[in-house]
């Protein structure tokens, strides 16, 4: 029986929002979306939800903030919400960072079906089934070993992850992947107008956007450059920052033709 939880997801980056909200509707949710934290507290004023999904760090209002919000307006009486967070990050610094904005849970991204079910089993008190419609039969975690394309620049098993959503899941891996190639080139040029002008800030979000897109579509080797970018920028410096940029450059650019390749190839039928 497929899990009936009504959530709503919470995550400004269109390929995440895209691939969190088909993970979820596999298991039978209902679920709502919102690109950060203001709409998530609109889309609350108006209806109710057993789990919301906040991802920390948005533009507009963040997760934390959002977070906090809600919390101080159940003190007039709401029922109590399940939140959890979606953060790249899993320190315990940033554990305690979420629970003292007054997150129930930790997620992190990116999350696996197996790990998505067992938060929703614990938190919905309801244990989270396949929907037999959807015909997904083998669980991410049991995916065979990672199989790379085009040398080392895609994962395919981070493909065959949403490609395995069901019998729309070929359609959806390729509409999330023209979301990636249209939404990339502008996080770039963000990071390289960023560290072009000293902002340690605008270029931790650019790099901490494509980094986690980027990890979703197996591009792994580029989501680890921007990593490093965005640890440097978050010590508010973007010292050595530039000399990673033309290497970003050129995984991003052979990224970019594996994905075309694999549209290309059929891999939407």
């Amino acid at each position: 029986m497929a899990l009936n939880s009504c959530v709503l997801l919470v995550e400004d980056n269109a390929v995440n929002r895209e691939v969190g909200c088909a993970m979820m509707e596999t298991f039978g949710c209902r679920v709502d979306v919102a690109s950060n934290g203001y709409e998530a507290i609109n889309h609350m004023k108006s209806g109710t939800y057993d789990v919301v999904f906040m991802d920390c760090e948005m533009p507009v209002m963040d997760g934390f903030e959002a977070t906090r919000i809600i919390r101080e307006r159940e003190k007039s009486g709401c029922s109590r919400t399940t939140i959890v967070a979606l953060t790249a990050h899993d320190s315990d610094a940033d554990r305690m960072r979420c629970f003292e904005a007054g997150m129930d849970d930790h997620l992190s991204k990116p999350f696996l079906m197996s790990e998505l079910s067992s938060m929703l089993e614990k938190w919905s008190n309801k244990k989270p089934a396949l929907d037999s419609s959807a015909g997904t039969e083998v669980p991410w975690q049991e995916l065979g070993p990672p199989e790379i394309v085009n040398e080392d620049y895609l994962d395919r098993k981070s493909l065959d992850k949403i490609k395995s959503l069901g019998p729309n899941g070929p359609k959806m891996l390729c509409a999330v992947i023209s979301i990636y190639l249209n939404d990339s080139p502008v996080l770039i040029e963000r990071l390289v107008e960023s560290l072009n002008a000293g902002d340690a800030d605008g270029a931790a979000q650019a790099a901490h956007a494509l980094k986690s897109a980027s990890a979703n579509l197996g591009a792994m080797s580029l989501a680890e450059m921007c990593r490093q970018v965005e640890d440097i920028a978050r010590g508010n410096s973007v010292h050595g920052c530039n000399s990673l940029i033309s290497e970003i450059r050129l995984k991003y650019g052979k990224a970019k033709e594996a994905l075309r390749s694999e549209i290309q190839r059929g891999l939407c039928e």
